[in-house]
């Protein structure tokens, strides 16, 4: 019984670690358009130097920085889901090596 529930531990911390995966993945893609919609609006208002900014479609800074801030932390909760995945595969491992 014990092998059984410890099988269902690990399975269950490589879900986790997935989904945490998958999620900051996720995360970093909104991210990076944030980041990109501003690069697209200082590129439009720089060759429209003479127009008028459109203020409704652009991206502030502090929208910007926010997003660069979140993307780190993004990076650090994938490191982090990677490390949940190769200790459970270390674990799963050394219960098939106490077995055979």
């Amino acid at each position: 019984m014990s092998d059984i529930f410890s099988l269902g531990s690990m399975l269950g911390a490589v879900q986790g670690a997935s989904t945490t995966i998958h999620r900051a993945s996720a995360a970093v893609k909104r991210d990076a358009e944030v980041v990109a919609a501003s690069s697209a609006a200082d590129s439009a208002s720089s060759a429209n130097s003479s127009a008028p900014a459109d203020s409704g479609s652009s991206v502030s800074s502090r929208d910007v920085v926010a997003a660069l801030v979140d993307s780190r932390q993004q990076l650090l909760y994938t490191q982090a889901g990677a490390k949940m995945m190769r200790t459970a595969d270390e674990m799963l491992g050394t219960l098939i090596d106490i077995r055979a």
